[in-house]
């Protein structure tokens, strides 16, 4: 291909870098939980931040991510674009802090690492926070993975012209990886960009109506992540402008929750999801009915069936077809996103050769995130 064809084909994306470090294999270790791994296996990574710019209906915001690669290396054939899993606090994210997937590319030692740290985290703490939006963190992680190419092709390594791409995550990633891999298999160019080879997706919220009509439908039930309800109607007002409209954050939560502080702690993203859990168990919000208002928990009122709309719009379980091999992993003792969340996949995708299922009958949610990332990789 002669410079002028590369010139055509080649579409630059905007970015901005905001550091260049290097990421010893030490570092990466230490931030795999549960890991027992020994330090003469992998390889130093440079990351580079950058900002990139994102379109949300009609706003283009401006977004934070990285994109790594092993040092002395001069050419690279395989990009693994990991989606995280959810973060409360601002440096909680791939451009901050050593992330799981970087671990893999690490071992590889010949892949390129790119991670979006989603709206409202690392330099973009300023704007609001999608949380379970995982159509629009799926498009957010898209824009990421355009203006990393960008990078790579003035600063990183050689990337070959017949690269792979590997999409991976768990919990949240989970989810926010199938809407990649949906949205690859919808639009014919972004499946040309991104040569997706792959996807992993571990434990993650993919239809969130299953997930919160599981947990509405046992109101005193106490929850292992009761953060997760707060997460999902902060998302929901987000990104529904006609629901913010008319409801408020008033209308979906109990007075005492509202009256404890802890909404406010919760935007100021200074909390990690650890933290901010316990402060609800400790304030005695650790079920449906002590965190939600009587009117979304009876169902069958206005606000809940319009709650349940919007959730719906979230849904990544219809609507496409996969060609493209997807692996899903989860635990059935996983009681953070249960394992509904994959029955609706086997419901609505069965007799699909192109997907894999792995189910473990044990491993609390945190563990098996260890396992997704250690073994199932």
């Amino acid at each position: 291909m002669d410079d002028t064809q590369e010139a055509e084909s080649y579409t630059k994306e905007w970015y901005q870098i905001a550091k260049i470090d290097t990421l010893t294999f030490s570092d990466i270790v230490n931030s795999i939980s549960g890991a027992n791994i020994s330090l003469s296996l992998g390889i130093d990574l440079v990351r580079a931040s950058f900002l990139y710019q994102s379109k949300n209906n009609e706003t283009i915001d401006t977004l934070s991510g990285c994109v790594c690669w092993p040092v002395r290396t001069a050419t690279c054939s395989n990009i693994l674009l990991e989606n995280h899993y959810t973060s409360s606090r601002w440096d909680e994210c791939p451009s901050q802090t050593p992330m799981p997937g970087m671990y893999k590319c690490s071992m590889l030692r010949t892949a390129i690492y790119i991670g979006p740290d989603y709206q409202g985290l690392g330099l973009s703490r300023n704007l609001p926070q999608p949380y379970f939006n995982t159509v629009l963190l799926a498009d957010q992680s898209i824009d990421c993975f355009k203006a990393a190419l960008s990078i790579l092709k003035d600063l990183g390594p050689t990337l070959s012209d017949d690269y792979s791409t590997y999409n991976i995550g768990y919990s949240l990633g989970g989810a926010v990886s199938l809407g990649v891999a949906r949205r690859v298999e919808l639009e014919p160019e972004v499946k040309k960009i991104m040569h997706l080879k792959k996807s992993y997706c571990g434990a993650g919220p993919y239809d969130q109506v299953a997930m919160m009509d599981l947990f509405l439908s046992q109101p005193d039930k106490v929850l292992d992540l009761a953060l997760s309800l707060p997460f999902a109607i902060k998302s929901i007002l987000f990104s529904s402008p006609s629901l913010s409209a008319k409801y408020s954050e008033s209308d979906f939560f109990t007075q005492g929750l509202l009256d404890s502080g802890i909404l406010e702690k919760i935007d100021t993203r200074d909390y990690d999801t650890g933290q901010l859990n316990r402060m609800l168990y400790d304030a005695g919000f650790t079920t449906p009915n002590t965190i939600l208002s009587a009117d979304l928990l009876q169902g069958d009122t206005q606000i809940a069936i319009e709650f349940r709309q919007e959730l719906g719009k979230l849904n990544l379980t219809t609507g496409w077809t996969p060609t493209i091999p997807i692996l899903f992993y989860h635990s059935k003792a996983d009681e953070v996103v249960p394992i509904v969340c994959l029955e609706c996949i086997q419901a609505n995708m069965a007799d699909n050769p192109n997907i894999t299922y792995k189910v473990d009958d044990t491993g609390e949610h945190g563990s098996s995130g260890t396992k997704f990332y250690l073994g199932v990789i």
